[in-house]
């Protein structure tokens, strides 16, 4: 996971084993997070999830539909705006800054991942 300086800009590039390795990780990256502050993700209501691509939204909607959970925040900014890299996660989270999405208490979960394969999360409550 990385970039390539064009005439063009910046491009991004991805690895084809990306989705593999965040499926993978995605439990060391998730569950102990969550335990650190006491909490399991059937707790979280919000899921505010980098669209790193096809692949890697397909990968991540598996994972959680199968808790009941969905992403379809970040599938329709995927679909409006394609991936700009883990800073696109912002683009997720302004969705949820709507009036009327949540509700005071509600916790939120946001998951990004950037080059050099690092995973940003952050535990959010409203």
């Amino acid at each position: 996971m990385g970039f390539d300086l064009t005439n063009g800009g910046l491009k991004m590039v991805l690895d084809v084993t990306m989705p593999d390795t965040i499926e993978q990780h995605f439990p060391a990256i998730i569950h102990p997070f969550l335990n650190r502050h006491n909490l399991q993700i059937g707790q979280i209501e919000h899921l505010i999830f980098h669209p790193g691509g096809k692949k890697i939204v397909q990968l991540v909607e598996g994972l959680f539909g199968t808790m009941g959970k969905n992403i379809d925040d970040t599938k329709e900014i995927l679909r409006m705006f394609g991936n700009m890299s883990s800073a696109t996660v912002l683009y997720v989270l302004e969705r949820f800054m709507e009036p009327g999405r949540t509700k005071p208490d509600d916790l939120g979960l946001m998951l990004s991942f950037g080059p050099g394969f690092s995973a940003q999360r952050i535990l959010l409550k409203w």
